[in-house]
């Protein structure tokens, strides 16, 4: 029996509400950072046969072809409407909780309910379920809670409680739930890697209960196949056809900055505020002294657990090993902006919150008043409710951002593309300029602040700013020469300041980069007008129709550079 009936109606009711109050604002919410090229414009979801291109080719940036299954049918019921998706992110996360209350049920884990709902409304999991770029997480972890609790399952049936520790029985390879434990890992690992330490969970399950045996290591070597095999492909998908380094680390730096990210991971979970989107990058100094002390006192705490309280042992050992993906052992692309966030220790927090759901039930049970674990979840699902509200649009998650990290240069540079992309140019630049002090080798930046003062220019017939634009450009061209953007946009500016050669000279440039682009044969059509080249104009403008037939632009100044041709006797 893991609980009355009476009871456990309670504890679904419970964990449900918490979930859906603590989360409200989200469902009012809109799309915010890297939504974009994960869902509403990535070409697999809209694609008819984007579902075998997920499963069976290597176009999609990550092999996660579960998630990308749900995103893809979703797509088909709510299209570019944001609450739809949203709602199932409540709805995962709710389950999640769900599914982590009866596994720890099963464990008898005393205070299960509480810890499951301090899970629940916890504020560090709010980037997990406001941010739809992560329904990655939200699968996995369902998985992932599944297969542990099918697992357990398989375990009590082979070694019941309150029978022989040494009993014989069969490996049970052919086990149902052994089997469904098997087979949710697989979906665990084909929604996000970051799943691939649960062999090792599995194991601390054992040792939770027995001794562990021969046979166990037989009958977790499925599951550790699975974990190397599908993490394997995780990371040639993550580096295929990519060149990029996201940093250059030595192996000293990337152990105490191991130490450190655990270290900030825990201050989070016991004392979750001044969240941020984006953290502080963090210079990693492996000579100074102080960088060090947080991995010894991760050994400490692990040394005094271990001797003095085994729950507190396998609560904190399970916390270490499933932040083992994101300690920067191995680099992920949003390490590239900050080694910490709080979407990577989704999984890792139900360690956290198990330990002081235990606590706090024992502290209840004892003479201290019972309404401190009540008092404990409504701040959390104040603060839960109160960090969703940042989620609301890119807009406010870019402004919430640089409150905590004013120095967050990817934070301005994309405030400022919002409000370039509204009419408020003049915000936009201070932000730009903001984001070239903090990140000076960034050529996209540098493009993006040559844009908006080229605009204002234009606008306003301020003629200083234009050149000011031009060294903008030229600027991000010698930090990356192939940058498109800044040869399109600098090959503009030199047309309207009458440099028609150097502009015809730039667009061609980028035409060898990116051939296909109708915007830049009409561009480069503009600039052979101008300079009386009509014929090449001509034939340039019909390029970029064929490229994109529906372009008003070009369809004029095709009709306009034919007539003028004609008339001085050329034919097009």
């Amino acid at each position: 029996m893991e609980g009355a009936p009476g009871a456990d109606m309670i504890g679904y009711l419970l964990l449900v509400a918490a979930g859906v109050v603590a989360y409200w604002p989200t469902l009012n919410a809109g799309f915010v950072w890297n939504d974009d090229t994960f869902l509403t414009e990535n070409p697999l979801i809209h694609a008819p046969d984007g579902l075998f291109r997920f499963w069976a080719t290597k176009q999609a940036e990550d092999f996660w072809p579960v998630t990308s299954t749900t995103l893809w049918l979703e797509w088909r019921l709510w299209g570019p409407n944001a609450a739809g998706y949203h709602a199932t992110h409540v709805l995962l996360h709710t389950a999640s909780t769900v599914l982590l209350w009866r596994v720890l049920s099963r464990l008898r884990i005393r205070g299960a309910l509480l810890g499951a709902l301090l899970f629940a409304v916890h504020p560090v999991n709010v980037e997990s379920v406001a941010w739809i770029t992560q329904r990655k997480n939200l699968m996995a972890i369902l998985f992932f809670l599944a297969s542990i609790r099918f697992f357990i399952e398989a375990e009590f049936r082979r070694h019941p409680i309150g029978g022989p520790s040494a009993a014989v029985a069969p490996p049970g390879f052919q086990g149902t739930y052994y089997g469904l434990s098997l087979l949710t890992f697989a979906l665990a690992m084909l929604s996000k890697g970051s799943v691939a330490p649960l062999p090792l969970v599995l194991a601390g399950i054992i040792l939770w209960r027995r001794k562990f045996s021969l046979s166990d290591a037989v009958r977790l070597s499925p599951f550790v196949l699975i974990a190397v095999g599908l993490s394997a492909v995780n990371i040639w998908f993550q580096r295929h056809g990519t060149g990029s380094v996201i940093r250059d680390a030595s192996p000293a730096e990337r152990l105490v900055g191991a130490g450190a990210a655990v270290g900030f991971y825990l201050w989070k979970a016991l004392v979750p505020v001044r969240l941020s989107f984006i953290y502080p990058q963090w210079s990693i100094k492996a000579g100074d002294p102080l960088w060090w002390i947080p991995l010894l006192a991760a050994v400490g705490i692990t040394l005094l657990l271990r001797r003095y309280s085994r729950k507190g042992f396998f609560g904190w050992a399970y916390f270490c090993v499933m932040l083992v993906p994101v300690l920067g052992f191995t680099d992920i692309y949003f390490m590239s902006y900050s080694l910490v966030a709080d979407h990577y220790q989704h999984l890792a927090l139900i360690g956290v919150t198990t330990l002081a759901g235990f606590a706090l039930q024992r502290v209840a049970g004892n003479r201290a008043p019972r309404a401190i674990p009540a008092i404990v979840v409504c701040v959390l699902c104040c603060l839960t409710y109160r960090q969703c509200q940042a989620y609301t649009d890119s807009e406010s998650l870019y402004r919430a951002t640089l409150t905590q990290n004013p120095d967050c240069w990817l934070a301005h540079n994309n405030l400022g593309n919002l409000l370039f992309g509204s009419g408020r140019a003049e915000e936009a630049i201070e932000h730009y300029e903001r984001a070239v002090q903090l990140k000076p080798g960034d050529a996209k930046v540098r493009s993006n602040l040559g844009v908006a003062l080229n605009l204002q220019g234009l606008s306003f017939f301020e003629a200083g700013k234009i050149p000011t634009a031009v060294a903008c450009y030229e600027r991000a061209l010698r930090l990356d020469p192939d940058d498109v953007d800044a040869l399109n946009n600098l090959g503009g500016a030199q047309l309207t300041l009458g440099r028609t050669s150097e502009a015809i000279g730039l667009f061609q440039r980028a035409l060898l980069v990116k051939p296909n682009a109708p915007e830049m044969w009409y561009n480069l059509g503009n600039a052979l007008a101008a300079s009386g080249r009509l014929v090449e104009a001509v034939a340039d403008y019909k390029r970029a129709l064929r490229l994109r037939p529906d372009y008003p632009n070009a369809l004029r100044n095709l009709a306009q550079a034919s007539e003028q041709a004609a008339r001085q006797g050329d034919t097009p």
